[in-house]
């Protein structure tokens, strides 16, 4: 296969991956919409930037780790992961996520109830996550891409995920407005703590233009409750689970019954992520430009 660049608005990618738009940007690097030349599919592709810290380097080979262990679980699946033809810069090429975030969404005064069914539909997928052993580290409305038809929602952004200990978890990084109090003291990362996030998630849809004229008095009233408790600064006076969440969201909102299976996700951990992680960032830092890196073990 020929590693000849692709260049698109400065951006030199290996030439079966077309670039087609810019998804975002940030301090750490970009995402791009591409199609595969070869299949016609398109993916999203996460590029680190040029001058992207090792702590920048390592979530993003924590979050490929993440997505390989949960892949068939609702978050989108790693194709590939590598450097760029010139060297420069470390990509990950996963399933690309149709629709809009949720931050979107609610900005741009979107229909109060898609918002809502996005949100019930993410918090059901969290449940998966944390069956499988993990927590996201990082819930807010960027991180939650709603269906163009608001019939499914993915969690997008793990590398700040981190497994799920008895005791709780050290967080790594914050947005301090959805960070439970007990996050911004020093505590530690727990199911709880990602409760009070998608609860801070539900009072920016409540709060929103488009819900003070979509929901009645009442369904704003019970949605204010179910916000009040996700959010309690005592985290055992909060929802103990996510499916909890969404059940007492769909119930409050009168959505429609939920499409997301939890059948069977009491699942495999994914232990040893850190390990892993690590093991994997030496690797692909150290080998030569062109050269593979074979992952096995056993299923």
């Amino acid at each position: 296969m020929s590693s000849a660049p692709d260049i698109h608005h400065g951006l030199a990618l290996p030439l079966r991956y077309e670039p087609l738009s810019r998804l975002g940007q940030g301090g750490a690097g970009e995402v791009w919409a591409v199609r595969d030349r070869y299949t016609g599919r398109r993916y999203a592709l996460k590029l680190l930037a040029r001058d992207a810290s090792d702590g920048a380097a390592a979530s993003l080979v924590k979050e490929a780790v993440a997505l390989s262990g949960l892949e068939g679980l609702g978050v989108p699946r790693v194709i590939s992961f590598g450097k760029l033809p010139d060297n420069s810069r470390l990509y990950m090429l996963r399933e690309l996520v149709e629709g809009r975030s949720l931050q979107e969404l609610i900005e741009s005064n979107a229909d109060c109830r898609r918002c809502l069914s996005g949100l019930a539909l993410a918090a059901e997928k969290l449940t998966r996550v944390h069956r499988a052993g993990l927590l996201h580290g990082d819930i807010k409305p960027a991180n939650i891409i709603v269906s163009e038809e608001s019939n499914d929602a993915n969690l997008v952004d793990l590398g700040l995920a981190e497994p799920f200990r008895d005791r709780g978890t050290a967080a790594r990084g914050l947005t301090p407005k959805y960070a439970a109090p007990e996050l911004l003291a020093g505590g530690a990362l727990t199911v709880r703590a990602e409760i009070h996030a998608l609860g801070v998630t539900l009072g920016d849809i409540i709060d929103s233009p488009a819900a003070k004229e979509g929901l009645g008095g009442k369904e704003l009233e019970q949605l204010s409750l179910v916000r009040a408790r996700a959010t309690d600064r005592d985290p055992q006076r909060r929802y103990p689970s996510a499916d909890e969440f969404a059940a007492v969201l769909r119930g409050s909102a009168r959505l429609r019954d939920s499409t997301v299976s939890l059948d069977g996700a009491a699942l495999w951990p994914v232990a040893g992520i850190e390990p892993v992680a690590l093991r994997l960032i030496r690797a692909a830092m150290d080998a030569a430009p062109g050269s593979l890196l074979e992952v096995t073990g056993p299923s």
